[in-house]
């Protein structure tokens, strides 16, 4: 899981109102324009090309603020925390009882965390379109305009305007597929509450490589 939000660099999502009926791209303009905060919990499942369940079922918090601040906390099936500042991201496993710091060198990079945390128009890296509905949800597909990106495909489902669920193909034909609850949105967010504080005893790894 932890290779998966290195690149993903964390999913939040939040409601608003919104007519039932709008176009999913319209509901995801409508998100960046009016969300800059948010907090909730998550269940993720993986699945393999053959639609195999790969790995056991994660579940956890989320909080952000934007642009690019944000938390992504595992707490099952163990625990492990992804943070950023929007300077520095902080990968943190509890069980090893180890922190790996890396510097970000700017916006966040093309990637699904880019659709929902950027302050830059979504459309600049992704080639977006409406999708029919589906199972009461009004559905969105984004495709990266970078052959080079990580994941092939990104899907949105929206009910009321509000971010339901996410499923992530990458390019391997391995789908990530998220829900979310308890969605609080505009939530009043200081900086300093997305940096890392290292606990006591625990080894701090800093990875130089390119983000």
């Amino acid at each position: 899981m932890k290779t998966f939000w290195i690149t993903m660099a964390g999913v939040v999502l939040a409601g608003y109102g919104s007519v039932s009926m709008a176009a999913a791209t319209d509901d995801l303009s409508h998100f960046l324009k009016t969300v800059t905060s948010a907090q909730g919990s998550f269940e993720q499942k993986v699945f393999t090309r053959d639609g195999e369940n790969k790995e056991a079922a994660g579940s956890g918090d989320f909080a952000f603020l934007r642009p690019g601040k944000f938390k992504w906390h595992y707490n099952a099936p163990f625990e492990e925390l992804i943070v950023t500042d929007g300077k520095t991201l902080w990968l943190y496993d509890t069980e090893l009882a180890q922190v790996t710091q890396k510097a970000l060198s700017g916006a966040i990079p093309a990637s699904p965390a880019s659709l929902l945390f950027g302050a830059q128009d979504f459309r600049q890296d992704f080639q977006v379109e409406n999708l029919a509905s589906d199972d009461g949800l009004q559905w969105l597909k984004a495709t990266p305009k970078d052959d080079s990106n990580a994941f092939s495909e990104v899907r949105i489902g929206f009910k009321n305007g509000i971010p339901q669920k996410m499923s992530l193909w990458d390019n391997f034909g391995q789908e990530t597929r998220l829900n979310f609850e308890n969605f609080k949105t505009n939530v009043k967010f200081k900086a300093s509450d997305f940096t890392f504080k290292v606990p006591k005893g625990v080894d701090v790894l800093k990875d130089n490589s390119a983000f």
